[in-house]
């Protein structure tokens, strides 16, 4: 090629030129001008013209285009044709680019931007080294296409890899934008994107055809805002704000989202959990908070608010599933070297469930820290106003109350074989303002504990080889575990104490060290030994090392002394996990009666699974009726009420685009199918998935109904 004889000539006619003139000197040329067929000069402009496949390349960018026309004294470069503009970590596609090298401006018609996964276009641009201005722009999530999520705006500021600003504009799917915005913004460093986007439709027999939607969108730095609308044909609209949002300011960082709806509920209303009729206006807020404001000071929050019992069960039932009574609470802790600072509130917007309110409770707590001479101190304390207000009619209890706990352990070890930590402490609590004790006034309670902790470290190495199974050896693990407590008079004066922090049902062993117990108003006189035999099965893996096999452990308690009601020996609790291959999983979690032999309560799974390609799992769920008692204030001690139930679910991918899937459970004590889905799923443009199911139900109250239809659209997350 000429093309470097060409710029030297060129250069030294133009600078002997300016230095008759007495201009000063032109700035020495960085770019560097190419072309297939050469470069030419055109002497009335005094351009080099690059004509085919021309490539310019300076500091930090290169760009190519059918042809390139370069002034050497402007610094200035017209491009035209399948122009590509690439600068650092960023690539711009236009029909035609004016590219200003003294300060790394351009300008740009047809110009299509962006990183993943933001795609834009527009028809005229301007930018800088930074930043892009774009006129008449569309943004689409992903990349373009009629599926994908789209806005269209008047003008768009765009800075890779800090944000994306718009002003004016539409939001929707593909071309059809219906929804207009008049500002909007995205951090594009923590992104949020349109990550709350979906729709659910479909029918069901308690609400009608319906469709329920949620469009976010970017109106600021790291937050989405949006309708939260839901059509029901039977029930009427529901609508409300809802929010994402994800900010960082330096070290400070907040994550969290924001849910609303309100509806005049014209159908069939029943009653609430308390028997009282359900009102037409209803509506809720859910909001949860993460806040990180420095390194050791974070903010956490869970807000939920409801006009009845039942709004999320009839409107949201697939959220009310798994958190059937929502929790209010606001925290803040700071993070010392060796201790916790906190102040936290749990508090009872409306009147259904039953809240043990902390309005608020401040504690100190010391993580458990060497003091000297193998010694460990741990100290915990709090101070708190506490009250509960049972919805269903039992006694009001109130109090306020200090307590704090002082312990001691120092662990003892024989060539890591053999460990024994005894353990010393003492808490006092004191209650005063009390209201629903058996006896007025308040007062103060001093309880100690003495005991000890040990287990005894075993292993053995089997030559065992089995190929079908992927063993190549195996190692047991047996560790053999016994503690001991004496908490001597744990009830005293339980007579001044109103029971605010009271026990609760639980298949699990109770909580044995006097430091941990959280029910502090109920404690009783403890004389325990719990015996403990803990096993792990190994065998060598390629990739990690060695896996596990099959984990068990066997727990139970002996009762020195016994409360009323109580044998020698607790309930013996089973857990176990076994992974003998890659696509088996047992799960078990067995509660017997040791002394009756009789089952107590089982929790089981068993799952077979392909990779990806296909996974079917079946699940038993049973709680003896015999099981136990839960107390209410002023109503006393209530029986547990069992289950028996079996739970199957199976799904297999069909290919790239379509999976299909089937669950369900069954009731054996009322001989029902509980409820059955059976459908499959879509991949929708790589971008969406779309699934269609119908249910059938049977046992559940009239707020459920007994079938539906539904068709979900959910954005593909990443």
């Amino acid at each position: 090629m000429r093309r470097l004889a060409l710029i030297l000539a060129f250069a030294g006619c133009a600078q002997a030129a300016r230095a008759e003139a007495g201009a000063p000197p032109a700035p020495e040329t960085r770019a560097d001008l190419s072309s297939d067929s050469g470069i030419s000069i055109d002497y009335t402009t005094g351009d080099l013209v690059a004509p085919t496949n021309a490539k310019l390349v300076d500091t930090g960018l290169l760009l190519t285009a059918d042809q390139i026309r370069f002034n050497q004294r402007t610094q200035v470069a017209v491009a035209t044709g399948h122009v590509v503009l690439t600068r650092v970590g960023d690539r711009i596609l236009a029909d035609s680019v004016t590219y200003n090298g003294t300060d790394g401006s351009f300008s740009a018609t047809n110009l299509r931007i962006g990183r993943f996964p933001y795609y834009i276009e527009g028809k005229t641009a301007q930018g800088t080294r930074t930043e892009v201005v774009v006129h008449d722009a569309t943004v689409s999530y992903r990349e373009p296409g009629k599926w994908q999520p789209t806005i269209h705006a008047t003008s768009l500021t765009y800075s890779p890899g800090h944000y994306l600003r718009l002003s004016g504009g539409n939001v929707g799917i593909g071309g059809f934008r219906p929804f207009p915005v008049s500002r909007a913004g995205q951090d594009l460093s923590h992104q949020t994107g349109f990550s709350d986007v979906s729709i659910d439709g479909g029918y069901r027999r308690n609400l009608g055809a319906y469709i329920d939607t949620v469009l976010n969108i970017p109106v600021a730095p790291g937050m989405t805002a949006g309708p939260d609308l839901g059509i029901y044909t039977f029930r009427g609209v529901m609508l409300g704000p809802a929010s994402t949002y994800n900010i960082v300011s330096g070290d400070d960082s907040a994550v969290g989202y924001l849910k609303s709806g309100f509806i005049y509920d014209y159908g069939t209303r029943y009653t609430d959990i308390l028997g009282n009729p359900i009102p037409p206006e209803r509506a809720y807020v859910e909001w949860h908070h993460d806040q990180q404001i420095t390194d050791a000071f974070t903010l956490t929050g869970d807000v939920n608010w409801s006009t009845d019992s039942e709004v999320i069960r009839d409107f949201h039932s697939k959220e009310f599933v798994p958190v059937q009574e929502p929790d209010n609470t606001l925290e803040a802790v700071y993070t010392g070297d060796n201790y916790f600072a906190s102040a936290f509130a749990r508090f009872q917007p409306d009147s259904f469930y039953p809240v043990q309110q902390r309005l608020p409770e401040i504690r100190f707590d010391v993580v458990p820290t060497a003091i000297g001479g193998g010694i460990y101190m741990r100290f915990n304390s709090g101070v708190a106003h506490l009250e509960d207000s049972p919805p269903d009619g039992g006694t009001y209890l109130e109090a306020d109350r200090l307590d704090a706990f002082l312990g001691f352990s120092r662990t003892f070890s024989y060539k890591g074989l053999v460990d024994v930590t005894p353990v010393v402490g003492g808490r006092y609590t004191e209650y005063w303002e009390t209201e629903g004790a058996a006896e007025p006034g308040g007062g103060g309670r001093a309880l100690g504990e003495m005991g000890f902790d040990a287990d005894l470290k075993m292993s053995a190495v089997f030559d065992y080889q089995n190929p079908v199974w992927g063993i190549d050896g195996l190692r047991h693990l047996l560790t053999p575990t016994l503690s001991y407590r004496y908490i001597p008079d744990g009830d005293r004066g339980s007579a001044f104490i109103p029971p605010i922090d009271r026990s609760t049902f639980t298949n699990y062993l109770p909580i044995i060290d006097l430091g941990d117990m959280r029910a502090i108003d109920q404690i009783q006189a403890e004389n325990v030994m719990r015996l403990g035999l803990h096993n792990v099965l190994q065998t060598r893996d390629k990739t990690y090392g060695s896996r596990d096999l099959m984990t068990l452990d066997l727990d139970e308690d002996f009762l020195i002394k016994r409360a009323p009601g109580q044998t020698d020996f607790s309930d013996l609790h089973l857990d176990m996990v076994a992974t003998p291959a890659h696509w088996l999983e047992l799960r078990v979690e067995d509660t017997v009666s040791a002394e009756r032999a009789a089952q107590r309560a089982i929790d089981t799974t068993i799952t077979v699974r392909e990779g990806e390609l296909w996974s079917a799992g079946f699940g038993v769920g049973y709680l003896s009726d015999k099981y136990g008692t839960f107390f209410v204030p002023g109503l006393g001690y209530n029986p547990i009420i069992g289950v028996d139930t079996y739970h199957y679910e199976a799904r297999m991918r069909v290919n790239e685009e379509y999976d299909v899937f089937v669950r369900g459970d069954y009731d054996a004590r009322d001989h029902l199918m509980v409820d059955q889905y059976y459908g499959f799923t879509q991949r929708l443009s790589n971008t969406w998935i779309v699934q269609y199911a119908v249910y059938f139900a049977q046992g559940l109250n009239d707020n459920q109904g007994h079938f539906g239809m539904e068709v979900n659209l959910n954005l593909i997350r990443f």
